[in-house]
C-alpha cells in the first residue's frame, strides 16, 4: 500500500511540475493571482522565483520518491506542500475575495483546469494520501526497528 501511495504522489507531483513548467508565465500569473488575494503583495514582486522554485521542489521531490530514496523527507515535503494546497485552496473556495473566486489554481499548468470546488477536493484528497503515506511509512519502519531487536 505505502508503495502505491508513494508512485501516485509521484506521479501527481511529476505531472503537476512538468506541466506547471511548459507554461511557466501561465503559473506566474496564477501565483501573482493568489498572492495578491490571499497572501500579501509582496509575492508579486517574487512571483517568477516563487513559480520556478514550485516547479523544481515539486519535480525534485518527485523524481526522489520514485527512486526510493529519502523516503521519509520526501513524505514530508509532500505533507508540508499539500497542506498549504489544502489551505490556499480552502480560502479560495470558502472565503472567496470580495471580487469571488479564482477560478482557475493553476495545478496542473494550461492543460488542466480546476474549478474552485474540485482544486480543493483535489488537493484535499492528495493530502490524505499523503497522510496515509506518511502513516505507513512510520509504521514500516517501527515494524523493521521491532524486529531487528
Amino acid at each position: 500500500m505505502r508503495i502505491v501511495l508513494r508512485y501516485i504522489l509521484a506521479t501527481c507531483f511529476l505531472l503537476s511540475s512538468l506541466l506547471k513548467a511548459f507554461s511557466i508565465k501561465a503559473f506566474e500569473q496564477e501565483v501573482q493571482l493568489y498572492g495578491d488575494v490571499y497572501i500579501g503583495t509582496w509575492v508579486h514582486s517574487y512571483s517568477l522565483e516563487i513559480a520556478i522554485s514550485v516547479c523544481f521542489l515539486e519535480g525534485v521531490v518527485a523524481l526522489v520518491s520514485l527512486w526510493n530514496r529519502m523516503t521519509f523527507a520526501c513524505s514530508l515535503i509532500y505533507l508540508a506542500m499539500l497542506l498549504f494546497f489544502v489551505y490556499l485552496t480552502a480560502t479560495n473556495l470558502f472565503m472567496p475575495s470580495l471580487l469571488g473566486s479564482i477560478e482557475s489554481c493553476g495545478c496542473f499548468g494550461e492543460l488542466i483546469h480546476f474549478s474552485p470546488t474540485t482544486s480543493f477536493l483535489k488537493s484535499l484528497f492528495l493530502f490524505i494520501l499523503s497522510i496515509a503515506n506518511v502513516y505507513y511509512l512510520v509504521r514500516a519502519t517501527r515494524k523493521r526497528t521491532t524486529s531487528n531487536i
